[in-house]
C-alpha cells in the first residue's frame, strides 16, 4: 500500500531552525518509506523544505495548489502530480480526502484551520482520520492545554486520544503511522 501523508505545516520562512529540521526530516522519512506526499503544493517555507526532501529521497508528491498560488507562480517544482483548487477550503477538503494520515507540523491560522475541521468530523462522525501533532520544541503546548481544558469540561466528548496524537520526534512519528 502506498500510504498518503496529508501535511499540515507553515509556509512562512526563518522560523526556528529545529522547525525546518523536523520538515526535513518528515519529509525524508516519506521518500525513503515510500509514501505519498500530500500538502499545499507552495514553494515557500517549511512547506517547500518538506516537498523538496520528499523528492530528494525518491518519494511522490500531491500539491493541493489554490488558483491564486499558481496565479502569484509560487507551486512547487518538487510537486508530482497537482490538484488544482478554487481556495484554502477546497484545498483542505482535497487534503482531508487524498490523505490516510494528516500530521501538524509548526503552522499558524491555516494550519489551526486544518486540523480543527478533520477534529470536528472525527467528533461528529463524518470520518475519523488519524491526526498527529507533531510537536517540535513545545509549537502545540499551548493548544494542547487547551483542547485538554476543552475535555475536561466534557465540552468535547470522548478523550484526547480518540482524536489525535501527540509526538516529538520522528521515530515516534514513525510509530504511530506504522501502527495506526
Amino acid at each position: 500500500m502506498n500510504q498518503k501523508i496529508g501535511v499540515y505545516l507553515s509556509s512562512k520562512s526563518n522560523l526556528p531552525v529545529s522547525y525546518e529540521q523536523a520538515a526535513r526530516e518528515l519529509g525524508e522519512w516519506i521518500g525513503r518509506s515510500g509514501r505519498t506526499l500530500v500538502y499545499g503544493g507552495a514553494r515557500k517555507g517549511l512547506m517547500e523544505v518538506l516537498a523538496q526532501s520528499v523528492k530528494r529521497c525518491g518519494g511522490r508528491v500531491y500539491g493541493m495548489v489554490p488558483d491564486i498560488i499558481v496565479e502569484r507562480g509560487l507551486q512547487s517544482d518538487a510537486v508530482d502530480v497537482t490538484f488544482r483548487c478554487v481556495d484554502l477550503s477546497d484545498r483542505k477538503d482535497m487534503m482531508n480526502r487524498e490523505s490516510d494520515v494528516l500530521v501538524a507540523l509548526p503552522g499558524g491560522l491555516g494550519t489551526l484551520d486544518e486540523v480543527f475541521t478533520v477534529l470536528a468530523n472525527t467528533g461528529i462522525g463524518i470520518r475519523r482520520q488519524p491526526v498527529v501533532f507533531f510537536n517540535v520544541d513545545g509549537c502545540w503546548d499551548e493548544l494542547l492545554a487547551g483542547l485538554d481544558s476543552l475535555f475536561a469540561r466534557k465540552l468535547i466528548d470522548g478523550e484526547p486520544a480518540d482524536y489525535y496524537a501527540v509526538v516529538r520526534s520522528i521515530e515516534e512519528l514513525q510509530h504511530f503511522v506504522e501502527n495506526c
